[in-house]
């Protein structure tokens, strides 16, 4: 009998007499439970007694997120972890040569970041948070290279620029990415996480922390800020400083993204597959069954089908788009 995938708030495999639950909402009952990675969308404090599989980085960043993931292992019989190139610690998880689930997958190296790494399975068990044909992200360096020449030109105007992203995993990228131009200011939030990358090894510059709360002050001139996204903060820092914003996610790609954040410009930087790159993803495991889950689930599956793979969503994980970290 093979693998058994089933999902009520946290996607559960049965092989071989043990039960797995993979990135669950909650405390929940299985010999092993799973933490793909350290965005609050995967994370809950385990109970007493739960054995939870993680990397050390996803569980020092969970710490810092206010999520205790207690005695964490990265080994156990039959279970190998791989890279899955979201964000740092990010990893993906293969169970008995027979599973192979991705968490949240990158199909390109940024920056400090690999791709996903893939091993061959039965089952396949993905995201598809961009699985829909227009989501085709461009080069990285062409974006890098485009967004340099719009920050040069706000700085030759005296204008400040604010880069936002996702606090932990984007906003790390976008310190990597534009270190180049003084001063550099980290929001709070950024900050603390961009210290845990440099702890464990990230060439991050170390920049000057910004406290919304604490009084900090801003000179005057130009300056770049790399910050979560926040419409009411940031617009209070356009209007104090007259300063431009940039947005950072795949969902750009889309062209209403940046008003309804508010945002000056966006730029589609995802720490996600792209579509093409979800495809060579399930061509690389060759599974005999694929079960999709977040974002274009259904729609990825129906493409899957017509490609000639068994697929199917797992419906009761599905969430809403717009809680992904994207």
């Amino acid at each position: 009998m093979g693998p058994k995938v089933s999902a009520d708030g946290a996607i559960r495999v049965e092989n071989g007499g043990r039960r797995f639950a993979l990135d669950p909402k909650g405390a929940t009952a299985a010999d092993y439970t799973f933490v793909s990675h350290a965005h609050v969308d995967h994370m809950h404090n385990p109970a007493e007694g739960e054995r939870v599989i993680a990397s050390a980085e996803t569980k020092e960043l969970a710490a810092e997120r206010g999520y205790y993931l207690g005695d964490t292992t990265e080994k156990a019989d039959g279970v190998e972890l791989l890279d899955s190139g979201h964000i740092l610690g990010s990893r993906a998880i293969r169970i008995d040569d027979e599973v192979y689930y991705t968490g949240d997958a990158s199909g390109r190296e940024r920056a400090f970041l690999g791709k996903c790494r893939t091993r061959q399975a039965k089952v396949l068990i993905m995201e598809t948070t961009y699985g829909s044909p227009e989501y085709v992200f461009p080069q990285t360096a062409t974006l890098v290279k485009e967004v340099n020449e719009l920050i040069g030109q706000m700085f030759h105007r005296g204008r400040p620029v604010i880069l936002m992203g996702y606090p932990l995993g984007k906003a790390q990228l976008l310190a990597y990415y534009f270190s180049s131009w003084e001063p550099l200011y980290y929001h709070e939030s950024v900050y603390r996480m961009n210290m845990i990358h440099m702890r464990h090894g990230v060439p991050l510059k170390e920049g000057r922390p910004y406290d919304p709360d604490g009084g900090d002050r801003l000179p005057s001139g130009p300056w770049v800020m790399i910050a979560p996204m926040s419409r009411g903060r940031m617009a209070k820092l356009k209007k104090d400083c007259g300063a431009v914003t940039i947005a950072f996610s795949g969902w750009a790609l889309g062209p209403g993204y940046r008003f309804s954040l508010g945002a000056d410009y966006a730029f589609p930087l995802s720490d996600h597959c792209d579509y093409p790159e979800l495809v060579k993803l399930v061509q690389a495991v060759s599974p005999e069954t694929v079960y999709t889950t977040h974002g274009f689930a259904r729609e990825f599956a129906s493409d899957l089908r017509r490609m000639g793979f068994d697929a199917r969503t797992l419906a009761p994980y599905q969430t809403s788009i717009s809680e992904f970290a994207v």
